[in-house]
């Protein structure tokens, strides 16, 4: 029901009202009823009048609230509609923003289980100089990859398990550009029941070029050690050799003579003239006093008992008190930490060696009146410096690497080796005509 509706109705109703009215009129005036009935009945007819008008009226109040209630809900309901539309014009403007995004910058792909292609980004199309039409064909033969590498790519395609498969592959694309792709699978679900595949992939090309180049580097970085390994290990078998021959000529002209000396001097005694044979005895006995020296000499310097015994600070001082007797310089050894730790025989045997080629190389060539070995330790490190007051020399003249075993700079070099063999350091400081300083420095917890 309109107004219109109501408008009609309400002058229906009152036509009517005023035919019931002039009807009582009419039969008040015939005097057919009495004034009072006329009058009451007229009474009542207006109050019927009035009521009925009051109620259409109030209907029709009602109905038009209703009706402006209803037009209210309907301007906010456009007004949200309004918004609505707004937000989501926005949101594809945003969306198609997005996309044309992932298309510029991300190389990406749908593609169906099988690996038919329902959609390629445009970088990607690029980065695989495809300019064809792609739609339903298979990515992995886009791609051009190898037999191993297409099969590898579809069985991952293929698989339906949920989650995010990732892997690396190579291939090249059709302007025969060798490039890598790590490529991650993820399986969108849809509500039909079927499943895509969201093929997302980052060329990791400058990482692989890195990996190798770095490969390469340390190939022949270890390529370059193994080299220098093998020419310090042929020095040391030579330098071992020399020192065998060191020792074999000095036990034959030193001992080998004394002994043949020796022999010719016993050989010699004649007992029927004793006033010679006593000369000779007497000289036997200065001869065989030399030929024990030159022993204990060779011997000591080749395997020190104290050493096995009763480890490097014992050894060290009995070599400075023997070689002190043997030269006659002055050689002392300070324990001034009062160092009794033990090693294992490997590092014992390096540190004894490493300083008795110190002070070997001070008594043959630094012209020094006294050589001086200090032993001395921290929580962390021992320290065993050799000081002599020689000659010294000038160290930016010592080769770091010597050619040969004629060249100079030998002990020092076999003096390095052999504290980095035990990850020891060796430093040296010398100075012409005043004398040298060789610091061995051993990391205690290496031990």
């Amino acid at each position: 029901m309109n107004i219109s509706d109501c408008k009609k109705k309400i002058k229906l109703f009152l036509f009517i009202s005023l035919v019931l009215c002039l009807v009582v009129l009419l039969l008040g005036l015939s005097s057919t009823i009495s004034t009072t009935y006329f009058l009451a009945l007229l009474i009542i007819l207006c109050i019927g009048l009035l009521v009925s008008t009051g109620i259409l009226f109030f209907k029709l109040y009602s109905y038009i609230v209703r009706l402006k209630e209803k037009e209210q809900q309907a301007l906010n309901d456009l007004d949200r509609l309004k918004t609505s539309q707004i937000s989501k014009d926005q949101n594809i403007q945003e969306l198609s923003a997005l996309n044309y995004a992932m298309d510029q910058t991300v190389l990406y792909a749908r593609t169906t289980a099988q690996g038919l292609i329902i959609n390629l980004g445009e970088r990607f199309a690029k980065t695989l100089t495809i300019d064809q039409n792609y739609t339903r064909k298979n990515l992995a033969d886009l791609m051009n990859l190898s037999e191993v590498q297409k099969n590898r790519l579809l069985q991952l395609i293929a698989q339906n398990k949920g989650g995010v498969f990732n892997e690396e592959f190579e291939l090249i694309t059709n302007t025969k550009q060798n490039i890598w792709l790590d490529i991650s699978i993820l399986t969108i679900f849809k509500a039909s029941g079927n499943s895509e595949r969201l093929i997302l992939c980052s060329d990791v090309s400058r990482r692989k070029e890195a990996q190798n180049e770095i490969e390469r580097l340390n190939a022949a970085r270890y390529k370059e050690k193994e080299d220098t390994q093998k020419s310090n290990a042929s020095q040391i078998v030579e330098a071992q050799e020399e020192e065998r021959k060191r020792i074999a000529k000095e036990i034959h002209d030193s001992i080998g003579q004394m002994l043949t000396a020796l022999k010719f001097n016993i050989e010699s005694i004649n007992l029927k003239n004793l006033e010679k044979t006593t000369l000779k005895i007497e000289g036997l006995k200065q001869l065989s006093n030399d030929l024990i020296q030159g022993i204990r000499i060779a011997t000591f310097n080749l395997t020190p008992p104290e050493l096995k015994d009763y480890g490097i600070s014992i050894a060290l001082q009995k070599m400075a008190k023997e070689l002190s007797k043997l030269t006659g310089k002055q050689i002392l050894c300070e324990n001034t930490s009062n160092f009794d730790q033990r090693f294992d025989t490997l590092v014992e045997t390096n540190l004894y060696r490493v300083t008795q080629e110190a002070v070997n190389n001070a008594i043959k060539y630094a012209n020094s009146e006294y050589i001086i070995i200090t032993i001395n330790h921290s929580e962390t490190i021992l320290s065993i410096t050799i000081t002599d007051n020689g000659q010294g020399f000038d160290i930016t003249k010592i080769p770091s690497k010597p050619k040969n075993n004629a060249e100079g700079g030998m002990g020092l070099f076999f003096m390095r080796e052999r504290m980095q063999y035990i990850n020891g350091r060796l430093f040296l400081n010398a100075i012409p005509g005043e004398g040298t300083k060789i610091t061995l420095n051993y990391n205690l917890q290496e031990n």
